[in-house]
């Protein structure tokens, strides 16, 4: 079935379906779907949310096949909020000039995404371009269910791309429950493990007024989070798990071809910091290979420029792919544990934006640490 909720009449004029203007509607002799122009007819029997439908049988690229029910329905929930701020606001609206059907169009002027099945990244970083080359603002909305463990918030990699950073919020994203009417903003996320985050949660209700969510985002304060590690431990389930997962994996052949043991590398390898979420490359890859390509070489004493170092980072890393996030958001990364390691008495900062080396990283069993 295709369901459409916004059309158009003979004049032009446009109509956007709910249960309470369907009679007035009624009294339209054609009306049009506002993409391909086809005539379309109300439905608005026994089902629970009233909408057009095309006369005949065809495909509309616009047209809302498939979607759920919720997401039906938080479309129709986000635009009645608009509507009672009085802000002018339309569903469904068409760009012809990038061939683009947003959910909802707000003052003219901003769309407003909601996504609740996942598509690809790529398809939604598109539809964002799209959109800002016309001079819109654009705003993501996810409608998945984001899972909770033991305090942290569970992210899929198709909800981490949602995520985008701000001064005051740190990395945060907006997500909407259609079954009840919660709009729930994460934000301060702070990096645990895996795809766990520790994250604040403020929560609006879609019939509080638009000043009441302003004053609750003003209470807000930046903060930093901390997590404290047992360094120790991670290390060993890293070992536990390449040891039991990954041993025939293309990292560990790598470590065995050049004569290195994953026990005994420099305890400074293999570190989870904040930032590691940002990349895809496991931290014990990419900081060993970083060892073998940029630390290995340098002695006590050595300098070196922040410039020369987030060269070699870069070569190492795969940055996750997000809607917001610029592609030199790993660089934090980087820096991150080049702090880190200054903290463990590996590095010390110079002036120029230079560090030195203070120590080399020391194999934990320098006997053992060559198979």
């Amino acid at each position: 079935m295709i369901i459409i909720f916004t059309a158009r009449n003979n004049i032009g004029e446009t109509f956007t379906i709910t249960k309470m203007n369907v009679e007035r509607i009624k009294q339209e002799e054609r009306l049009f779907c506002k993409s391909c122009a086809s005539p379309v007819m109300i439905k608005a029997g026994q089902i629970k949310i009233p909408h057009f439908a095309h006369e005949k049988t065809m495909k509309c690229a616009f047209a809302s096949e498939g979607e759920s029910e919720e997401h039906l329905a938080a479309k129709k929930q986000i635009m009645a909020w608009f509507c009672y701020q009085r802000i002018p606001v339309e569903i469904e609206s068409y760009f012809p000039e990038i061939n683009r059907q947003a959910d909802i169009f707000v003052n003219g002027k901003t769309v407003i995404e909601f996504q609740r099945s996942s598509i690809s990244i790529s398809e939604m970083i598109q539809r964002t371009m799209d959109y800002l080359s016309i001079g819109l603002e654009v705003h993501w909305i996810l409608g998945q269910v984001v899972k909770k463990e033991k305090g942290r918030i569970c992210l899929s990699a198709f909800q981490q791309a949602f995520i985008q950073s701000d001064k005051k919020l740190g990395y945060h994203f907006w997500h909407y429950s259609a079954k009840r009417e919660i709009c729930t903003l994460y934000y301060h996320l702070t990096f645990e493990k895996g795809n766990r985050f520790f994250a604040s949660e403020m929560k609006f209700s879609m019939k509080s007024p638009l000043r009441e969510w302003n004053k609750k985002l003003a209470r807000i304060i930046s903060r930093h989070a901390y997590i404290k590690r047992d360094r120790e431990i991670e290390r060993q389930k890293i070992c536990f798990y390449y040891a039991k997962y990954k041993k025939h994996g293309q990292f560990m052949q790598k470590l065995f071809n050049a004569g290195y043991y994953l026990h005994y590398l420099p305890k400074e390898i293999g570190v989870d910091v904040e930032e590691q979420f940002l990349v895809l490359t496991p931290a014990v890859e990419w900081q060993f290979d970083l060892w073998e390509k940029f630390f290995k070489g340098l002695e006590k004493g050595d300098t070196f420029s922040v410039e020369s170092f987030l060269e070699s980072f870069k070569s190492v890393v795969s940055q996750i792919l997000t809607i917001w996030l610029s592609p030199n958001e790993s660089l934090k990364l980087g820096k991150s544990y080049l702090s880190y390691l200054i903290g463990e008495g590996v590095l010390s900062t110079i002036p120029d934006n230079r560090y030195r080396v203070k120590r080399k990283m020391a194999f934990t069993n320098t006997r053992a640490a060559h198979i």
